[in-house]
């Protein structure tokens, strides 16, 4: 699988401490301070020069910095961020030659005047409001909660950037922020619950997209130096973070996982002494996981002279002088965390690890029907999993992953999913499928034409009865092959997927190739049959339409409007859309998938708008008059909220995202269509 094709998925565990619940002490009846935030959410490195700082940053230290600087969030300020694996991220800032000094927020000016370095860093909270709340009512003075957005780029096309801020952000002091405390960032619409649900996938995923030169996949301590360390401590105990250790010079805080935060005093180290002297207290240094710390030297090595390095045993150090202002420090990332990227982490070819950990998942979840050695039909009629004919037509499709995700209803397939109640997170069924595809050495995908297959749906019937029931059931519910009227089969086989195996057979398998003994003629008829069941298997007659024209874009437009009880404000579950339906009420349906897929099969009445084409082509034909619009897709949020966001920027109000997508829609019964 390539690494190109996998499908991002934004973006972690629940933060140990002080979550105001029932059963707890009144003592420690608190708000919980970052709730699911995820750790540690920035650094921000303030220098002289940006373009220089970025020049160096890359091409010396190693770290991969996509595009230029552009207007930063703070006024006057220019900003580029180095995106880490972990989630977190490392900000270079620079004053804005091209504005008026007066314009430059003071604390910046005055700050980059004296010296460079990190003069702020930020937080996780999965709600400002709360980590507000919970600091007034620890005693502390806070600033109100600020809303921005963190890019000055004008939006065009589709996005799943709706205009709207995209951060919140709460501060001691905004006008001068204290620099040893944090700050406190929330991202708007990011869904912190299921990050840390799914923080495997998404961690993996994140590290992937975030590669460095350099091997830095993370940060895991913000280290930060103190006149007071007594008085300091005091107040960070009293926001509610947990101690890991603690002495008269120092004390370290546990964040999120191990991410960490060190306050230490300057005692008799010269080095800290001057940074106390010179800029006050405030984040002397930061420190990074790396994949090997000795690859890390090696590389490092080559590129600053001898004095700019120190190396320990455990742990890799650039002075601050070398690195704009702060001193950079590199360690091992942990055993579990280098241990879990190698089990998980999907490319060209898997890792030992990853075909151990693959092996043992097919044997404890697939084994039981599919057979030991893939063979199938060990059970429930569960194909082969070692054909090549079945799994070099599954390689670039979402056949065998939706499968796997989301089961076939009525049969013995279930839904594997940990979002469906399944064991497994996405990223362990893509590995899963990987180990799949080299265990039957398949390299190359057959590539199958997207296009619908046309033919005699009344001939196709014929010749299903006469040579497929008596395997696959009169009613496609499979007696001893599968199901192929199942509708989670049909909502995610293609025309010419269906086809293929049919004229192709499933090598290893009873499944024959037809090619020899079916014309051209009747293998495309029935295709043609067995798309036309999606509707379901004894409709009186087949019911293939052509898209909707602008003017069918509303349904029952005479007709009352819905009243939906949307989830989070924008999630709409199935149940309700199905009875609106039957309730023939006024709306407007969605599909953001491709139009193939809608092809496939869709919801009754609803427009293929695929979220990749250029919203222009339909947009200005969707009344904004306040109808209800309905969105889905298959994922079943990725691609509906990138149409929702698109159309909220564009000025339409009243939209919602069907929950559940599309196949939890078939699986439940509801009604669906093919289009031709």
């Amino acid at each position: 699988m390539k690494t190109s094709r996998i499908i991002s998925v934004l973006i972690l565990f629940l933060l140990p401490g002080v979550l105001l619940t029932n059963c707890q002490s009144e003592k420690d009846k608190q708000p919980f301070l970052l709730g699911q935030g995820v750790g540690i959410n920035s650094a921000t490195l303030m220098v002289n020069d940006i373009g220089m700082a970025i020049n160096y940053y890359r091409d010396t230290l190693g770290f991969n910095i996509r595009g230029a600087a552009e207007k930063g969030v703070f006024e006057g300020s220019l900003s580029a961020s180095i995106a880490l694996g972990d989630m977190t991220s490392f900000e270079l800032l620079s004053i804005d030659d091209s504005v008026a000094e007066s314009s430059i927020s003071p604390f910046i000016r005055t700050f980059l005047a004296a010296s460079q370095g990190v003069r702020l860093f930020s937080l996780s909270s999965s709600s400002a409001d709360s980590t507000s709340l919970g600091l007034i009512s620890s005693g502390f003075e806070m600033d109100s909660i600020q809303s921005y957005r963190n890019t000055s780029k004008e939006l065009e096309g589709w996005s799943w950037d709706d205009g709207d801020p995209k951060r919140r952000s709460l501060d001691f002091n905004a006008l001068d922020p204290p620099a040893h405390l944090p700050r406190f960032i929330e991202k708007i619409g990011f869904d912190y619950p299921r990050v840390n649900d799914e923080w495997k996938s998404y961690y993996i995923y994140r590290r992937m997209f975030n590669e460095h030169p350099n091997g830095v996949v993370g940060i895991s301590a913000i280290r930060i130096v103190v006149r007071d360390p007594s008085a300091v401590n005091q107040e960070f105990q009293k926001m509610g973070f947990e101690v890991i250790e603690q002495n008269d010079s120092a004390a370290r805080y546990r964040l999120f996982r191990h991410q960490e935060m060190h306050v230490v005093s300057a005692g008799s180290d010269q080095q800290l002494n001057t940074f106390l002297t010179q800029r006050g207290e405030g984040v002397f240094a930061l420190r990074f996981d790396v994949k090997n710390l000795d690859s890390k030297y090696q590389y490092l090595e080559k590129e600053l002279p001898p004095a700019a390095l120190t190396k320990t045993r455990n742990r890799l150090s650039i002075q601050p002088e070398y690195a704009c202002g702060v001193q950079l420090e590199f360690v091992q990332e942990p055993e579990e965390q280098s241990r879990m990227a190698k089990m998980l982490t999907p490319g060209d070819q898997l890792d030992s690890a990853a075909i151990t950990h693959a092996s043992a998942m097919y044997s404890k979840y697939c084994a039981l029907c599919h057979g030991e050695n893939r063979e199938g039909y060990a059970a429930d009629n569960a194909p082969s999993l070692r054909s090549q004919s079945l799994l070099a037509t599954s390689k670039n499709t979402n056949f065998l992953r939706y499968t796997v995700q989301y089961g076939r209803a009525n049969t013995a397939m279930a839904g594997y999913l940990d979002t469906q109640g399944g064991p497994m997170e996405y990223i362990e069924i893509e590995i899963l499928l990987q180990w799949l595809y080299e265990m039957s050495e398949v390299e190359e995908p057959v590539k199958l034409s997207r296009e619908p297959v046309l033919g005699d749906m009344a001939l196709g019937e014929a010749v299903y009865k006469e040579n497929c029931a008596v395997c696959h059931g009169d009613s496609g519910e499979g007696i001893s092959a599968p199901a192929v009227g199942n509708p989670m089969l049909l909502a995610t086989a293609t025309d010419h997927f269906l086809r293929y195996a049919i004229a192709e057979g499933r090598d290893g398998t009873p499944m024959i190739a037809f090619k020899d003994s079916l014309s051209s003629e009747k293998i495309d008829a029935l295709t043609a049959f067995l798309r036309s069941r999606a509707s379901g298997w004894d409709i009186p007659q087949p019911d293939t339409i052509t898209i909707p024209s602008p003017e069918d874009y509303v349904l029952n437009p005479n007709n009352d409007a819905p009243v939906f009880n949307l989830r989070e404000g924008k999630y709409i579950s199935s149940a309700q859309v199905n009875q609106a339906l039957q309730d023939s009420l006024r709306m407007i349906i969605l599909d953001a998938r491709s139009e193939v897929a809608w092809r496939q099969m869709h919801i009754p009445g609803s427009i293929p708008v695929p979220y990749y084409e250029d919203p222009e082509n339909f947009i200005d034909h969707i009344p904004n008059d306040g109808t209800q619009i309905v969105i889905y897709c298959a994922c079943p949020h990725a691609a509906s909220q990138r149409v929702m966001n698109t159309l909220k920027r564009n000025g339409f109000k009243n939209t919602a995202i069907i929950d559940e997508g599309i196949l939890v829609w078939a699986q439940m019964g509801f009604p669906v269509r093919n289009g031709s």
